[in-house]
């Protein structure tokens, strides 16, 4: 490939020639991200891109004076360079505004150079070239392609057409002039017609984490719908739709942060608790190792103060707790979207078991230190006996058994405190298990909503059924039922497990009834009744917690956080109900939550937090948006099978785009008449919206090599 762009290079060193998968702006023409050969001009005045690096510490001065920079952010950058992307939707990249086009006399000369190369390559090896180019030039030409090889001479060109209104666009008549140029009959023509509607958001692409997580927008929401009818107008009935659409994990505004903050966490300390059995607790700095990643922008708690409020609010109702029925506050039998759920466990948590609540202030604390820290403080404050904390009945933990111990007067609390304090991994792994369990419990009961339980259940076992679809598996449950009314309880096989989670049941604190009270055990120690160690009190806490299958099943906890991201945007996007969700639901578990799924750490989603999906959804669930003006058509008129030896021998195809924005970024588009300004101006003339017009035009001919006398 190298030899055959070698004359190109050396004849036009000043042009970026360079090998990469189609540009947005080429993309829209070929429905292809395939490797090609790429050809613009550089940028003439470079981007203030170092202007960037000289300014970032008075932008982080900037805003640590004016607080969270949600809305701020990603505008504060663009002050000092102009190819980020805005805040309005757009059809180019943010990289793509570098890209300069080429007059196209100098295009056509690059063309024919590199086609003097194909004319010996095989058609798999050929690798086509598509160059820049300026459209000021006769016939306002965009992009200039040859794709020829050793058997075919192909080449393109897509041009500016003007702008329209849509109705003012007729299919029929854009058939009959391709019908024209192939001299072939209108029925002997294939039309395909597709769309995209803009539902809510923008994309970022390739920005920082940093500025991601930071951006004005926490995602995108697009419906792509083709179908073969020969006019613009959407057959909202008939045609095909599919849901695109990008989420930004761990973005500041999505209220699914309120289990994220716990998976994140979970995988900081679980690599902690790695390398200290790798090379020893004593390798890793306890007041470094990071527990909660710092974002730029994001709040920041005090968690002593946080931790005093909830043992002065345990204090207050001792021996007694409101729970509702399964212990969980977040999911209700008035629970009716996925955005009434988030919010209910971002403001009041998910349970009022004291070590879970306990947990929502430990995972927010930035280093191990302050972790295992605020733990020794709690549970010395518990073993004073002044507190008799709520634990839910089905909480297994061994931090749940320690605070119920200590909270009765345990003869050991000093021992067990010390060998905390001097043990980090045993501290580490006692918080880690809780928040393992919970976040476990909190996914099981939100996804519960949009998915049989039974299916959500099996995704933490390694046991799960995951040969059948979860169509097999709720047909199965439906099968078992006889359409009537059953509950299968699908916790019943993890009790005897490390991980051991039920929530059909009532949570309550279970009583011995004989065991000392708080008072007892105060009354008999101030008596000298009480000996320092009683041999029959059982250890408080195993020596060591099994953290081996933690890495599996965080990793599902990051395919199906995945999941609920979508699911909330789709529910807030499209406005869909449960039952609405429900068949998406089931798409997203199928693509994330399995042996192929993209997801295989919580780090890969920490590091590229971006995640997209396209799926096909029903028609009905988003019927109004297709009511709607779309943000782009796109017209594709192809010759049948059958007109092969028809009119005029050769493969060929027609693309129309008409779209709202510019396809091409500003640097190519500003070329135009009317300018971009003007252009923006004419794209809405009164009540009526304008559309910008181009045409792809393909051709490819055999060529004969040999010609028999």
């Amino acid at each position: 490939m190298d030899n055959l762009l070698q004359p190109v290079l050396q004849s036009y060193p000043n042009y970026n020639v360079k090998k990469c998968e189609c540009p947005s702006y080429i993309e829209i023409y070929t429905k292809s991200k395939k490797e090609i050969v790429l050809v613009y001009d550089n940028l003439k005045n470079k981007p203030l891109t170092n202007t960037i690096n000289k300014t970032d510490n008075k932008v982080t001065e900037e805003l640590e004076l004016t607080g969270s920079p949600l809305k701020l952010d990603l505008s504060l950058h663009t002050v000092f360079d102009d190819t980020l992307v805005s805040d309005e939707p757009q059809l180019w990249n943010k990289e793509e505004a570098l890209h300069q086009p080429i007059g196209v006399e100098k295009v056509r000369e690059i063309a024919n150079l590199y086609g003097q190369s194909l004319a010996s390559v095989s058609e798999e090896d050929a690798v086509p070239m598509w160059i820049l180019t300026n459209p000021s030039d006769d016939g306002k030409p965009l992009l200039l392609t040859v794709q020829s090889d050793s058997h075919h001479f192909t080449r393109g060109i897509v041009s500016y057409q003007g702008s329209a209104a849509l109705d003012d666009v007729d299919v029929v008549n854009l058939i009959e002039e391709y019908a024209e140029q192939e001299k072939i009959n209108t029925e002997m023509i294939n039309v395909l017609i597709d769309c995209k509607f803009l539902i809510s958001g923008i994309s970022y692409g390739c920005h920082s984490t940093d500025e991601l997580l930071n951006a004005p927008q926490t995602g995108l929401t697009e419906l792509h719908c083709e179908w073969p009818e020969k006019r613009l107008q959407t057959p909202f009935i008939s045609c095909k739709v599919h849901l695109e659409q990008e989420v930004i994990v761990g973005h500041l505004m999505s209220p699914c942060n309120a289990i994220w903050k716990s998976v994140s966490a979970l995988h900081n300390i679980n690599q902690m608790l790695v390398d200290m059995t790798a090379a020893g607790y004593s390798t890793v700095e306890l007041d470094r190792a990071i527990v909660r990643n710092i974002i730029p922008g994001a709040k920041r708690v005090n968690n002593s103060k946080r931790l005093n409020n909830l043992l002065n609010e345990t204090e207050t109702y001792a021996y007694t707790s409101e729970f509702p029925a399964g212990g969980c506050l977040c999911v209700t039998e008035d629970t009716t979207t996925l955005k009434q759920c988030m919010g209910t466990m971002n403001s009041n948590g998910s349970s009022n078991d004291f070590t879970y609540k306990l947990w929502d202030i430990l995972r927010d604390c930035e280093t191990a230190e302050e972790v295992i820290t605020l733990l020794l403080q709690a549970l010395k404050f518990i073993s004073s006996g002044k507190i008799r904390p709520f634990i839910d009945a089905n909480n297994k933990t061994y931090l749940s058994k320690l605070v119920l111990k200590l909270s009765r007067g345990h003869s050991q609390a000093t021992k067990v405190l010390k060998n905390l304090k001097t043990s980090p991994p045993q501290a580490l792994s006692l918080v880690a298990q809780v928040g393992a369990e919970k976040t476990m419990w909190e996914y099981t009961k939100i996804m519960s909503l949009l998915e049989h339980s039974y299916y959500i259940a099996g995704i933490w076992t390694a046991e799960s059924r995951s040969h059948e679809s979860i169509e097999q598996i709720n047909q199965t449950i439906q099968d078992m039922t006889m359409g009537g009314d059953f509950t299968l309880n699908p916790f019943d096989t993890f009790n005897g497990g490390e991980h051991s989670i039920r929530l059909d049941c009532e949570s309550f604190c279970a009583e011995d009834a004989n065991e000392l009270t708080v008072d007892d055990f105060a009354s008999l120690k101030k008596h000298g009744l009480v000996d320092k160690k009683d041999v029959n009190e059982v250890p408080l806490i195993a020596d060591e917690i099994d953290i081996s299958p933690w890495k599996n099943l965080f990793m599902k906890f990051a395919q199906v956080h995945v999941c609920l991201e979508h699911l909330y945007r789709a529910e807030t996007c499209l406005r869909a109900d449960f039952a609405s969700l429900k068949p998406i639901a089931s798409r997203l578990l199928e693509h994330y939550v399995s042996e192929k799924s993209p997801i295989r750490t919580v780090g890969q989603l920490m590091c590229d937090p971006i995640q997209k999906i396209s799926m096909p959804i029903a028609n009905n669930i988003v019927q109004d948006h297709l009511k709607k003006p779309a943000f782009w058509y796109r017209v594709e008129l192809i010759r049948k099978e059958a007109a092969k030896d028809m009119g005029i021998k050769r493969d060929s195809k027609m693309v129309y785009v008409l779209s709202q924005q510019p396809v091409f970024p500003p640097s190519v588009w500003q070329n135009l008449e009317p300018s971009v300004e003007d252009a923006a101006e004419i794209t809405t003339m009164g009540e009526e919206l304008k559309y910008h017009i181009t045409k792809y035009t393909y051709l490819s001919n055999e060529v004969v090599s040999e010609i028999t006398l």
